[in-house]
């Protein structure tokens, strides 16, 4: 479904998403995110997002409804920048359309991009 990694030194969640899911996968992720953000922001502080879809599917219509809650979510939170590894260009399409008035967001095929990307702001490990 969804796992959650926080590294306090670089000041960075990932999430690593997989699978299809279903409507109840979805909600029960969504909290995990709550969970997850809140962890990551104790005390106020920023921090930078890293969304991984490489071993994630497209998903159906009601998915993608529910996940429209993860950016309105994410509004809510001291995010400077989100990186999203999407080497699916079906599924950047659809991710987009979620994400797409979030300025601190980008699309990135490769790990390595997406790292260097937040790399410029993190503090140094």
């Amino acid at each position: 479904m969804i796992d959650f990694n926080f590294d306090p030194a670089k000041r960075r969640l990932e999430a690593c998403y997989r699978g299809f899911w279903s409507a109840e996968t979805a909600n029960a992720a969504l909290l995990q995110m709550k969970v997850a953000l809140d962890g990551a922001s104790v005390g106020g502080q920023s921090f930078t997002l890293l969304d991984d879809f490489r071993d994630w599917s497209t998903q159906n219509p009601e998915v993608v409804a529910i996940n429209m809650q993860f950016a309105t979510l994410c509004r809510r939170y001291p995010i400077k920048r989100n990186a999203m590894i999407i080497p699916s260009a079906l599924l950047r399409l659809q991710i987009n359309r979620t994400v797409q008035d979030l300025g601190f967001c980008r699309a990135f095929s490769t790990f390595d991009e997406a790292d260097s990307w937040l790399g410029e702001i993190e503090p140094c490990s």
